[in-house]
């Protein structure tokens, strides 16, 4: 699963990064880097969540609720 976890950010922050380099031409590489790991990480987190599985969706929900 971290495998797959890991080609999905590096996808992610590949196609993020060919839609913002030229709106991020001010940022140094390292603060570019940062906002690529970012962004792909909130994008990662937002299409896996529709891919879990409905058990543990419930279990992480009744978890929220205490």
């Amino acid at each position: 699963m971290e495998k797959t976890k890991a080609e999905a950010i590096a996808r992610a922050r590949a196609q993020i990064a060919a839609r913002i380099t030229r709106f991020c031409m001010d940022l140094s590489q390292e603060e570019f880097d940062a906002l690529l790991d970012r962004m792909a990480g909130i994008q990662y987190k937002y299409e896996w969540a529709d891919e879990v599985p409905p058990r543990q969706q419930d279990k992480s929900r009744s978890a929220k609720r205490e």
